[in-house]
């Protein structure tokens, strides 16, 4: 028997901050992947980190089982130390497949619980956009998007231990839209510099608005930016180019979608 979960990554959070006292993190999954294996047709473990070990000795313990017989392999498309929620992704991913056979199914509150235990969490394993608190996962408000967009992400380089960095900004949420509200996405990206700065953030952000691109959002604890475009813009490749050009200290690491 061989069972696969897969878990979706993001390009860093749509925003990140306070509300009404409570650590809040919008989330901006993206169609790319962490994928955890488990078979009985072969042994041991590969591709897990340490939080991931982490988790799957939690789980085997919640279910009580002292000889698991399946080996474990974990696969990614996320980039490490980059904010795309990679260990976020990995652990989930690690959590649900275990789970899965035992006969169980985590819910998605229950892997919220089940990864801040390990660290401080995205929350990937909610279907869409959501409002969450990434200390406890408690799931705070889904979030619609009226449209579907492209996501240009970009790369700051370096790396980010997102588990020593201190996830929080100094953003303050005035109000929790129903919908994605970009003002709001630049406000806390902003907000964020002070924190952990992004050479020629504003620059961008203006170029990027001039070429047509909805927004520009941030790892709050990572080192990636993304560009927003609408799905229908047809010249984006053309786009992605002249921010190539103008900004050559940014890395173009790949073209995906907002998962909606």
């Amino acid at each position: 028997m061989t069972i696969t979960v897969k878990m979706r990554g993001t390009c860093g959070e749509l925003a990140q901050g306070f509300f009404r006292g409570e650590p809040i993190l919008i989330t901006c999954p993206i169609e790319k992947f962490s994928a955890a294996i488990l078979s009985d047709e072969f042994a041991g473990v590969e591709g897990l980190g340490s939080k991931s070990l982490a988790m799957l000795d939690k789980v085997l313990k919640i279910f009580g089982a002292e000889d698991f017989k399946f080996g474990v392999r974990l696969i990614s498309e996320l980039p490490r130390g980059k904010g795309m929620a990679s260990s976020s992704a990995d652990i989930a991913a690690v959590a649900q497949a275990v789970a899965l056979s035992f006969g169980k199914n985590f819910s998605p509150d229950e892997l919220g619980k089940l990864c801040t235990q390990i660290e401080p969490t995205d929350g990937i394993f909610y279907s869409g956009v959501v409002a969450m608190n990434p200390l406890t996962g408690r799931l705070i408000k889904k979030i619609r998007a009226r449209e579907k967009f492209q996501i240009a992400v970009f790369d700051y380089g370096g790396e980010v231990d997102t588990l020593q960095f201190n996830r929080r900004s100094d953003f303050e949420f005035p109000t929790l839209d129903d919908e994605i509200n970009f003002e709001v996405v630049k406000k806390s990206a902003l907000a964020n510099q002070k924190i952990l700065f992004k050479r020629g953030l504003e620059e961008l952000m203006n170029f990027s608005k001039d070429l047509g691109a909805v927004a520009v959002n941030v790892a709050h604890s990572g080192t990636v930016a993304g560009i927003f475009f609408r799905e229908d813009d047809l010249r984006v490749e053309e786009k992605i180019s002249a921010v190539k050009k103008k900004f050559d200290f940014l890395n173009f690491m790949t073209l995906t979608r907002l998962a909606v």
